[in-house]
């Protein structure tokens, strides 16, 4: 069964060399043109390039599969049996999809049919959602709107950023993709049609959530707005994790990594004090700067600690020496 693999990031990376070291033949990849990937730096190829480079598979890059006849006729020249996507960052046409003899197929990280699109990782973090996991489905025109043959749910833990949960979805994806080929495999010579009845394909409007929309991460997404309540600061903080930053002085401050001051579950215990508290105080207000803890600042609600952050031209460092190198002193604001 001959595999031509589209994908872009580490995530992605991960799954071919996962497919590949289960046996199966990946005869080619489609993946980004080479970028600057950091600031400042050289062109670097994306991690799905470097990856087949190294097990020495063909790559193609291109900028709009959409409108690059070259890539469509050297790929058509494979003589497919099969396209896995993953994090690939187009939408493929219908001439593309219609290319392989046994479907063209994606691996999207959401309990589809919510969080269709570009960010559902990001998203189910920053909307504070209890369950993520990964869907395989039967690609078409519609923005993943396919048929599910495979499915796994997973618990998004409150400790859970961006990199942790990504790293456990592409786990869960290799492992879905492998099992999905394996049963793909069994259905030569039959139509798209009879495949999914074979499959037992799932049509979205069967499974549960109602359609959503994960689009893709603006710059302004990454500024933290103090009069959101801390709970909503925190899930962002994570969920754009390690990028998510205030401003102090008209330089950027990272932030890696934020608590609450009370644990949730005791809310009610302490929120008279913390209601006093918050009377008093501004959102973005830095509260007290604490050399065991931290930096603790005011919400909408209540007061967070940062514990890990980076002011722009520096390493990332603890919340203490931050607000040294930031010149944070309490009553400042941060946002500002």
């Amino acid at each position: 069964m001959k595999i031509i693999f589209w994908g872009t990031p580490r995530y992605a990376a991960e799954n071919l060399l996962d497919i590949v070291n289960a046996g199966y033949e990946v005869v080619a990849v489609v993946t980004q043109p080479d970028r600057k990937r950091t600031r400042g730096k050289k062109l670097t190829a994306s991690p799905v390039k470097q990856e087949a480079i190294e097990l020495g598979i063909p790559v193609y890059t291109t900028q709009s599969i959409k409108n690059d006849q070259y890539t469509k006729d050297k790929l058509i020249n494979l003589n497919p049996d099969v396209y896995i996507v993953v994090a690939f960052g187009q939408l493929l046409p219908k001439e593309i999809l219609d290319q392989p003899k046994l479907g063209c197929w994606n691996s999207h990280a959401s309990l589809l049919p919510v969080w269709r699109g570009a960010a559902p990782i990001q998203w189910s973090i920053i909307n504070d959602d209890t369950r993520t996991g990964i869907c395989i489905m039967a690609m078409e025109e519609g923005l993943d709107t396919g048929p599910i043959i495979e499915q796994e749910s997973t618990e998004i833990k409150d400790t859970d950023n961006l990199e942790i949960l990504t790293n456990k979805l592409s786990k869960i994806s290799s492992k879905l993709l492998i099992k999905s080929l394996g049963r793909i495999s069994l259905t030569k010579g039959l139509n798209q049609t009879y495949r999914l009845d074979k499959l037992k394909a799932i049509e979205q409007s069967n499974l549960k959530g109602d359609p959503s929309y994960a689009r893709q991460i603006k710059k302004e997404d990454y500024l933290i707005d103090w009069n959101q309540s801390a709970r909503k600061i925190i899930k962002k903080i994570l969920g754009l994790y390690p990028n998510a930053y205030t401003i102090k002085n008209n330089q950027r401050i990272k932030i890696f990594e934020a608590i609450l001051i009370t644990n949730k579950d005791k809310l009610p215990d302490t929120q008279l004090k913390l209601n006093s508290e918050k009377k008093e105080k501004t959102p973005g207000e830095i509260i007290m700067i604490n050399k065991k803890n931290g930096i603790e600042v005011m919400t909408n609600d209540y007061p967070i600690v940062i514990k890990y952050g980076q002011l722009e031209g520096k390493n990332k460092t603890d919340g203490y020496t931050l607000s040294i190198q930031s010149d944070m002193n309490i009553n400042d604001i941060l946002g500002n």
